[in-house]
């Protein structure tokens, strides 16, 4: 009779070691869960962040690079003639959309001989603007492409002599206006 009841008690045991086995996986299964559940909403977290840091990164030097190459910096024209009648016509439409009076204007002769001057195309403007006006000419000029610059900019107020002139100048005040306009052509360009 002695054999049944230690047969009793090695089953009893194995029975308690299988219940704490399985409580010790039932237990660990559970924190890995809850190890996972965490690690997951920490990636998701760490996700958001790299979207958000992406979102403020500026533009990738390829883009810069890309861009840099679509603006034609040089007057498109062939010939120095061709080059010096654009950047004329450029000129003068800058003064005429803003209603400015165009007084004369020319275009300094090509130099010849050093290739680096050959490339220089200027144009010499003078015309009356308002205030207001002169503004925008001059940020038409130097804002667009082909670039162009104002080497010489002169201004003095003009006088008006009839009554009627003098009091819509008093509103807004025409000046007279003397500029140099230059631009370049591309190299190898004649």
């Amino acid at each position: 009779m002695s054999a049944a009841p230690q047969g009793n008690r090695r089953a009893s045991g194995a029975l308690a070691v299988l219940l704490l086995l399985l409580l010790l996986v039932a237990g660990g299964g559970f924190a890995g869960v809850g190890i996972l559940q965490t690690m997951w909403l920490e990636l998701d977290a760490l996700q958001t962040q790299l979207d958000a840091l992406q979102r403020r990164r500026p533009a990738a030097k390829q883009d810069a690079a890309a861009a840099a190459i679509s603006v034609k910096p040089f007057l498109a024209e062939e010939n120095f003639a061709l080059a010096a009648n654009a950047l004329q016509k450029r000129v003068v439409g800058a003064i005429e959309q803003t209603q400015g009076k165009l007084i004369t204007v020319s275009v300094d002769p090509a130099i010849t001989g050093d290739e680096e001057l050959a490339r220089r195309v200027s144009v010499q403007v003078t015309a009356e603007l308002t205030n207001e006006a002169l503004q925008k000419v001059l940020y038409e000029l130097e804002g667009a492409a082909p670039f162009v610059f104002v080497d010489s900019f002169g201004v003095s107020r003009t006088e008006s002599r009839d009554d009627a002139a003098r009091s819509a100048a008093q509103s807004a005040p025409r000046m007279s206006v003397s500029m140099s306009v230059t631009g370049y052509r591309r190299k190898g360009s004649r």
